[in-house]
């Protein structure tokens, strides 16, 4: 009787184990929603370039990625993530996030971001006879810049060519911008642009004619305003 009692408790562990080995699914891998780029329209300036990062949804997921440039190529070089600005175009890089989804199907997502690539060819102010003086002031996206340009640029542009370009100056403990524009006679007028190189944004703003005299006081400085693109 001792024997068959030792025999049944030992059956009976080895079927629990059995059925604990039979009933162990492996957790489901979650598939791969979508992917977004860090931006979607850019502008760089020739020389400079940028990185795009791409956003799988959601993050634990395990994609291929896959990047492409189409229309005018020339314009940028692109080296894994990074775009090369070579010379002014318009092109459309495109990223390709490829997948496995819960039944082990590949799907595919894909983003695309638009890059501008301009260029200012700088010239000598010395070369021209009149100067136009423009005291400013620079907010992006409510931000004050007169104090904290780094990157940024405000310049004067004349048939492509930088004839001015903005300088921090304090009077009074007040930061502004003085842009002295160069002209190669009166009457001609400069586009004023500004590149926010810390989010790849190129704003235009107005023509001002350069009569030869000033835009602006320190009491009263010209002010150039834009809320920025919204990626």
């Amino acid at each position: 009787m001792k024997l068959i009692k030792n025999i049944y408790i030992t059956l009976t562990l080895v079927a629990l184990t059995s059925c604990g080995e039979l009933f162990n699914f492996e957790e489901a891998k979650p598939a791969p929603e979508g992917v977004t780029l860090s931006y979607h329209e850019v502008d760089v300036i020739v020389g400079d370039s940028i990185i795009l990062d791409a956003y799988i949804t959601p993050d634990t997921v395990d994609v291929a990625y896959h990047w492409e440039v189409y229309d005018d190529v020339d314009a940028v070089e692109l080296i894994g993530r990074r775009v090369y600005a070579e010379k002014p175009g318009r092109v459309k890089v495109v990223v390709e996030a490829t997948g496995y989804d819960a039944e082990n199907n590949k799907v595919l997502f894909t983003d695309s971001c638009f890059v501008n690539v301009f260029e200012w060819k700088e010239c000598n102010p010395a070369e021209y006879l009149y100067e136009t003086v423009v005291y400013a002031s620079l907010t992006i996206d409510n931000e004050l810049m007169n104090d904290s340009m780094g990157d940024t640029r405000l310049v004067a542009i004349v048939d492509g060519e930088v004839r001015g370009e903005a300088v921090m100056r304090e009077a009074h403990g007040i930061p502004y911008l003085e842009m002295r524009i160069a002209a190669a006679w009166p009457g001609e007028s400069a586009q004023i642009q500004c590149y926010h190189r810390a989010g790849h944004e190129r704003f235009v703003f107005e023509k001002l004619p350069l009569h030869g005299g000033t835009y602006g006081t320190l009491s009263k400085l010209k002010t150039y305003k834009t809320a920025g693109r919204k990626q």
